[in-house]
């Protein structure tokens, strides 16, 4: 059953996490350093009339989730991309599975890793002070436009896994694009607070409505623009989604023959 082929594969991935506990804990830690050492720092430097709030710390909780997101899509690549070169997604792919248990099972691992960095970061962000003005229903609302982000980013990161020839290439082009993904959106400024180039480059971003929802959820509560939002992530996600797997087949379907 297919199910059965993804709980396999998702498992799988667990197992190669678990293995490496300390790389476990620094990461799921490491979400919950930033927010305390950056947020924590630059709150007293930042104009409360640009940001909206007086607050910078729940200003940035959704920009600290992004961003814990974004390295995590990139990480979620690295063992397709190393079965790849190994050879050993060849030998997957010669077994009586389907090629898409393959991809749900690395959505389903990154979706619960993502989750718990959440909570983890939610959690600190608490001990601080934040209380999201949505309540406990805002926080199943933030895990799934984590989800959503994930899916995207995900997606993205393995379609440029199975098209790039080697891990030198994915990571010199993941580690030029990262950093200026997550500045060229609402993580950490104001759209309003942008050059007008950079602002039209940010609402052509994902991040930029994951934050939103994120970010209304956490100081606002349910608006109207929370919806909107998460309408416009999941457009994008369905759309890197379909691009994702759409490059895997093809790449999968010539390696095979």
């Amino acid at each position: 059953m297919w199910s059965q082929e993804v709980l396999a594969l998702s498992r799988r991935w667990l197992l190669m996490t678990l293995r490496e506990r300390l790389n476990l804990l620094f990461s799921v830690l490491q979400p919950a350093v930033w927010l305390v050492f950056f947020a924590g720092g630059l709150g007293g430097a930042v104009d409360a009339r640009v940001v909206g709030t007086a607050d910078y710390i729940a200003f940035a909780v959704p920009g600290v989730i992004a961003f814990t997101v974004v390295g995590n899509g990139v990480t979620a690549a690295m063992p397709l991309l190393f079965d790849k070169e190994t050879g050993y997604l060849d030998k997957l792919l010669s077994m009586p599975i389907r090629r898409s248990s393959l991809i749900v099972s690395r959505f389903v691992f990154q979706v619960g890793m993502n989750a718990v960095q959440v909570l983890v970061i939610l959690l600190v962000a608490l001990a601080l002070g934040v209380r999201p003005a949505s309540g406990a229903a805002g926080v199943l609302a933030i895990l799934a436009a984590t989800a959503l982000l994930t899916l995207a980013l995900t997606a993205a990161a393995m379609a440029l896994a199975c098209a790039v020839p080697s891990h030198g290439t994915f990571f010199a082009i993941t580690g030029f694009a990262s950093l200026p993904l997550l500045f060229m959106s609402n993580a950490f400024v104001p759209l309003t607070a942008m050059p007008g180039w950079m602002e039209v480059v940010a609402r052509v971003n994902p991040l930029t409505y994951a934050i939103e929802a994120m970010r209304l959820l956490v100081l606002r509560g349910w608006g109207g623009g929370v919806p909107v939002s998460l309408g416009a992530l999941g457009v994008a996600s369905a759309l890197l989604l379909a691009v994702g797997a759409w490059q895997f087949t093809r790449q999968t379907s010539h390696r095979i023959t």
